[in-house]
C-alpha cells in the first residue's frame, strides 16, 4: 500500500478480526487466530446472530494465542439468564486470563422474538440490570441464591453494545467500553466519548463497482430493522431510509438497494482497493475508535496482509 499503509504503520492503534469470519469454517478459526496474531492484530472479536454462539470461536482463538484481546460483540442478553452469561465469562477468563471482553446488548426485536421465541422489552433497562448483576457474580457476589463456583481472579471487563442516545448514556456510566456496528466515523466521537471501544466494520475488497454492489444490498438488510434504521437516520441517511423501506414494502428489492447512496456506502463500510481500506481505517483513528475490527467478506488473506500491523 501506498502513503495510507505507511501512516497506519507509523500510529500503532489497535487493529482486530472478526471470528469465525465470512465463510470460515469453525475448525479453522485457531489456525488463522495464530497467523493474525503474528502478523500484529491485536483483538479477535465474535459476534452471536445466527450462526455460533459468541464464545465459542474465542474459545478456539484463546488456544493458539498468547496476547491477543478476545472479545464477544455481543451475546444478547434476552438470550441467557445472568447467571449463565457470567458462567460463560468466567469460563473464558480462566482460558485467556486478562485477555477476555465480555460484549453485551440487547439484540433486535426480530432477533430476539422472532427468532428466539424470548419476549423483548425494555432493552435499555434489561441490559442495565444484566451488568450489573453479571458484574457482582464476577466479582464472587451473591445474585438471586446464585454464586460463581470458581470467579475468576481477574473479572472480565464489561462492554456494551450503544446505538442509541439513552443506551449511551447508560455504557459511559456503567460499561467498561462501547461496541458500535453501522456507525460510521461521523457518529463515533458522539457515542464513546473517552470510552474504550470497538467497531464491526464491514470490510469488501476488489473492484469498485461490485464491492459497492455488495455493501448496498448489506445496508439495505440493515435499513429494515427498526434500530438500525433509527441509527441510520442519525447519520444524516434519513432520506436513503425511507425510499428503501418504500421501495422494499412495495415488492421492488433491487430499486431498495439502489436507494443506497455513495455517500452511505462510504461512511457505513470499507470498500475497493487495499489503500482505500486502509485510509477508511485512519478516518476511525482520527475519530477516537478505540479498535476497528475487519468483518471481511470474500477472500480476506490479502487484506490482513496489506493491513497487518506487524508489517
Amino acid at each position: 500500500m501506498g502513503g495510507a499503509r505507511e501512516a497506519h504503520q507509523l500510529r500503532q492503534h489497535r487493529l482486530g478480526i472478526s471470528l469465525p469470519g465470512d465463510r470460515l469454517p469453525l475448525s479453522e478459526v485457531p489456525a488463522l487466530a495464530a497467523r493474525a496474531e503474528a502478523l500484529g492484530y491485536t483483538d479477535f472479536w465474535s459476534f452471536e446472530v445466527n450462526l455460533f454462539d459468541g464464545f465459542t470461536p474465542l474459545a478456539a482463538a484463546a488456544a493458539t494465542t498468547r496476547a491477543a484481546r478476545l472479545g464477544v460483540a455481543i451475546a444478547p442478553v434476552f438470550f441467557r439468564p445472568s447467571g449463565l452469561l457470567a458462567m460463560h465469562a468466567a469460563a473464558m477468563a480462566e482460558l485467556a486470563p486478562g485477555r477476555f471482553v465480555l460484549g453485551v446488548g440487547s439484540s433486535t426485536p426480530v432477533v430476539v422474538e422472532q427468532w428466539m421465541g424470548v419476549p423483548f422489552g425494555r432493552p435499555v433497562s434489561a441490559v442495565q440490570e444484566t451488568v450489573q448483576a453479571v458484574r457482582a457474580l464476577l466479582n464472587g457476589d451473591k445474585v438471586g441464591g446464585m454464586r460463581l463456583g470458581r470467579p475468576p481472579a481477574q473479572p472480565p471487563p464489561i462492554w456494551m453494545a450503544a446505538l442509541g442516545a439513552r443506551m449511551a448514556a447508560a455504557a459511559r456510566e456503567l460499561a467498561d467500553g462501547i461496541c458500535l456496528f453501522m456507525v460510521g466515523p461521523g457518529l463515533v466521537r458522539e457515542i464513546v466519548g473517552e470510552q474504550d471501544s470497538m467497531c464491526r466494520i464491514t470490510v469488501i475488497p476488489g473492484e469498485e463497482e461490485p464491492a459497492r454492489a455488495l455493501a448496498r444490498r448489506q445496508i439495505t438488510a440493515y435499513a429494515l430493522v427498526p434500530f438500525y434504521a433509527r441509527v441510520l437516520a442519525r447519520q444524516g441517511f434519513g432520506e436513503e431510509v425511507k425510499a428503501i423501506q418504500e421501495r422494499w414494502t412495495a415488492g421492488d428489492r433491487a430499486a431498495a438497494a439502489g436507494q443506497v447512496s455513495d455517500a452511505m456506502v462510504a461512511e457505513l463500510t470499507l470498500t475497493g482497493s487495499l489503500d482505500a481500506i486502509g485510509a477508511g481505517l485512519e478516518r476511525y483513528w482520527d475519530a477516537g475508535l478505540g479498535c476497528p475490527v475487519l468483518a471481511v467478506l470474500g477472500d480476506q488473506e490479502p487484506v490482513l496482509e496489506a493491513l497487518a500491523p506487524g508489517r
